[in-house]
């Protein structure tokens, strides 16, 4: 009798995000749609609001979840500045520390909602706190809650945000500006850049 040949599935390309707020945050609802055939997303765990705690909450998700020997794996840590000077130095405190555990720092700032405001226009407000940046995404989209899943209102401006974004940074790099304590500017078109590679490879 013929022995049975065994087949092993290969696994899909991960990514790993780290957010404030984690499966309550903005980040969770919006990133969750990218998952797909050819994509696990996967989000970590914890309480920490602060950029030190979100890492440590990362490192022991990354241990406890074996990530490390997934073979096709991006791991990102989201950050808000608050354009707080005090959060900014903290968020530069474990830089080291996540170039070491290969993990990309993503800053925003003040806020996440900055992305969305970059689908609707190329934003060059300067914001004195993220709320001023939640009561514009209002003014522009009739309603606005962080709980709101904004992805299909907004995906097909996905690239003219992406644009914006890479357009802000380099006007912030062209003025020797430290991209970090930038306002506004954010950083979050490089999960999808990382997105995209990672499902032309598997698909």
């Amino acid at each position: 009798m013929a022995r049975r040949q065994v087949v092993h599935s290969k696994k899909k390309p991960l990514i790993v995000i780290c957010s404030e707020g984690s499966k309550k945050s903005a980040e969770y609802i919006y990133f969750r749609n990218y998952a797909s055939r050819y994509l696990r997303i996967q989000f970590s765990t914890g309480n920490s609001t602060d950029p030190m705690g979100m890492l440590e909450d990362l490192l022991k998700y990354i241990e406890n979840e074996d990530i490390k020997s997934e073979d096709n794996v991006k791991i990102f840590l989201v950050l808000d500045t608050d354009l707080n000077e005090k959060r900014i130095n903290d968020i530069k405190k474990i830089e080291q520390k996540c170039n070491l555990n290969n993990i990309e720092i993503i800053t925003s700032a003040p806020t996440f909602e900055i992305w969305y405001l970059l689908h609707y226009r190329n934003n060059k407000l300067k914001f004195n706190s993220s709320k001023e940046v939640k009561k514009e995404l209002e003014k522009i989209n009739g309603t606005y809650r962080e709980t709101m899943d904004l992805f299909k209102t907004i995906k097909n401006f996905t690239d003219k945000a992406r644009k914006n974004a890479k357009f802000l940074e380099l006007q912030i790099n062209n003025n020797n500006e430290d991209l970090i304590k930038a306002n506004p500017h954010t950083s979050i078109y490089k999960i999808l850049d990382a997105i995209d590679d990672m499902t032309l490879i598997n698909s």
